[in-house]
């Protein structure tokens, strides 16, 4: 009588330690310490606010711009400086002097170690100012002249921004002279990102367009 008891006793609990068992099985302890937030485990650089950057927007790394419609056409990477960009441009006057295309644009990014950011939009947003002049435009003939440059802020990120225009000196160009803004926007977290556009002076249409995508910018 007493066997019989002792291996009902096995089959009855052998099935519940079963269910139980698993590379998790053992005790657990309440955490002592802060859970990691999805803010605090975002790396630098990255959005810490995905929801600014949903729906028809043009982003890139913690920045991003309102879609501007036809005639503007998407596209990705402007220039080395400004790292995983994304943007929208305008075809202007395609092989205009034999070789080159003349493009309005509007792109955003993040910037990379070479931007020589350190905590200081303004700047970041100058050094890359000039050293967009040969970026851009490379072997064409243009001179620059500085129009305005000051503080901005999109969505509690403070900035800087530089202005200045460009004028190719070529006949051959219907759009000679463009409006060069450059936007820095301090991230917080040791980095930076960058609102870069270009528009010609004469196309009141693309300059309403770049406006408003500049208003629309959303940081973080």
């Amino acid at each position: 009588m007493v066997a019989l008891i002792v291996l009902a006793v096995v089959l009855i609990v052998g099935p519940w330690d079963d269910k139980k068992a698993g590379p998790d099985s053992g005790p657990t302890t309440q955490p002592t310490g802060t859970q990691p937030t999805s803010e605090s485990t975002t790396k630098a650089g990255q959005s810490k606010n995905p929801k600014l950057h949903e729906g028809n927007r043009i982003s890139s790394a913690a920045i991003s711009f309102p879609r501007r419609n036809p005639p503007w056409s998407d596209r990705l990477r402007l220039v080395q400086q400004l790292h995983n960009s994304s943007g929208q441009y305008v075809l202007l006057q395609e092989n205009f002097d034999g070789r080159n295309d003349w493009y309005a644009d509007i792109f955003v990014g993040a910037l990379g170690t070479d931007s020589g950011f350190n905590g200081d939009p303004k700047a970041t947003a100058q050094s890359l100012s000039i050293k967009l002049r040969s970026s851009m435009y490379g072997d064409i003939p243009v001179t620059f002249k500085n129009v305005s440059n000051g503080a901005v802020k999109r969505s509690d990120k403070s900035g800087w921004y530089f202005q200045q225009t460009v004028t190719a000196n070529s006949p051959k160009l219907t759009a000679r002279v463009l409006t060069l803004t450059v936007a820095v926007f301090d991230l917080g977290d040791g980095t930076a990102v960058a609102y870069i556009s270009d528009i010609p002076t004469n196309r009141p249409d693309l300059r309403t367009a770049e406006s408003q995508a500049y208003k629309g910018i959303n940081v973080g």
